[in-house]
């Protein structure tokens, strides 16, 4: 099956009402369960299922165990992370490694297999997570008034035929930065760098729709201070809890016997804003 054939069926796919997550007991620490998605994807800390979302927002959770911005929602045996610059598939969560695997569900849309390149990654304050060294970057300068080259002209994204959009990787020699201004836009979107192995064929954009498929990578760090940091070196699953859906969250330190608790922000911690 063509990509963009398989991309439009499996968007179509996600518009459906969400599916609830399965839930796999832990014997040992009941607060902390793993979850399965479907059929590929296990979820356990410091990742957690959104039950509100998977419930339709029937139930209100009075805890969850795991890192406030490793939320996740389960839609139609889809996982999905919500970060600031939008919404993005998770396909892949490799725990020894502290990595996940995921593509920008806002790149493409259900009528055009053309690249929707209008927003940079953006990852919450304070978050865990990072890109990994087997990232790279594409950066795309839309609707440019400049004539460029032609090898990396992106086709698809042309216009009213006077204005152009290009395509260049990290390290491209005659990256355009100094004629941004003469662009509408200019975006930068990680991939991973052995997408673009032989990517070195004209025109360029013929590599880019299957890169950006592919997606990209994020590792997470371990808290080393703070409640949560403490909580981790003394053997403990970080989390949250509150007694009724109006009250505010308390951080929450989840063992094996006993659980502490102390007072956070009254706000549900979803993920925050841009990283400055």
């Amino acid at each position: 099956m063509s990509s963009p054939l398989w991309l439009f069926l499996f968007l179509c796919n996600l518009i459906a009402a969400p599916a609830a997550a399965e839930m796999i007991p832990n014997a040992t620490t009941p607060s902390c369960p793993s979850y399965r998605c479907g059929h590929a994807v296990d979820i356990r800390y410091p990742f957690w299922i959104d039950d509100d979302y998977t419930s339709g927002g029937a139930a209100s959770s009075s805890s969850y165990c795991g890192y406030p911005s490793l939320r996740l929602e389960c839609r139609r045996d889809t996982l999905v992370l919500a970060l600031p610059s939008g919404e993005y598939a998770v396909t892949h969560i490799l725990y020894s490694d502290r990595t996940v695997s995921l593509f920008d569900l806002g790149v493409f849309s259900r009528s055009n297999t053309c690249p929707l390149v209008g927003r940079n990654l953006s990852l919450p304050a304070g978050s865990p997570l990072s890109l990994t060294a087997r990232d790279t970057n594409l950066t795309f300068f839309i609707h440019c008034s400049f004539v460029g080259l032609p090898t990396h002209l992106v086709a698809c994204l042309e216009g009213d035929g006077r204005h152009h959009s290009y395509v260049f990787r990290d390290g491209d020699d005659r990256t355009p930065y100094g004629y941004a201004g003469l662009c509408q836009d200019v975006v930068g979107m990680p991939v991973l760098r052995r997408s673009l192995l032989g990517g070195n064929t004209s025109p360029l954009d013929a590599v880019v729709v299957p890169a950006l498929n592919m997606g990209f990578e994020l590792s997470w760090s371990p808290r080393e201070d703070g409640e949560c940091g403490d909580c981790e070196k003394a053997g403990g699953w970080c989390g949250h809890r509150r007694r009724a859906a109006h009250e505010p969250w308390t951080f929450a330190c989840f063992r094996t016997v006993t659980t502490t608790s102390t007072r956070v922000d009254a706000k549900s911690p979803t993920p925050g804003t841009r990283r400055e």
